[in-house]
């Protein structure tokens, strides 16, 4: 039941506007978590969510990265389209169904980490931007 809304269609950005700059992190325990911008097409938006760490202090986070998932609020459709990654770094990019706002001031971005996709079972990691 719990992965059925991902099987409603999803929105493809397209006509591509401008960058929002939102040029935030934190920091929490071994990772470092950014958002550096929002990209703004005339249907959607797309964020890029970026980790980095230690590899060094981290090694085996190969075997270890969980899946983020991105809440805003009841009105917006947030879906993960793509990620990766690499010694030290991962990022993940989500459609945001309708656009945000360019004015993103007040937007709170929740990103709440889950053992595997469609899994109720979280992991306690809760990383929250708050937009000014």
């Amino acid at each position: 039941m719990r992965s059925e809304e991902h099987y409603k269609q999803m929105v493809g950005p397209s006509d591509f506007r401008k960058h929002v700059p939102v040029l935030m992190s934190v920091e929490e325990g071994n990772f470092f978590y950014t958002l550096n911008s929002i990209r703004q097409y005339s249907n959607a938006s797309v964020v890029t969510f970026n980790i980095d760490w230690d590899d060094a202090e981290v090694p085996s986070i190969q075997n270890g990265l969980h899946h983020f998932e991105l809440q805003i609020g009841e009105e917006y459709d947030c879906r993960m389209v793509k990620g990766g990654g690499h010694s030290g770094h991962a990022f993940t990019n989500y459609v945001i169904s309708p656009p945000l706002p360019d004015k993103t001031s007040g937007l709170e971005l929740t990103l709440i980490e889950y053992f595997k996709p469609f899994s109720d079972k979280k992991t306690g990691t809760k990383i929250v931007f708050r937009l000014e």
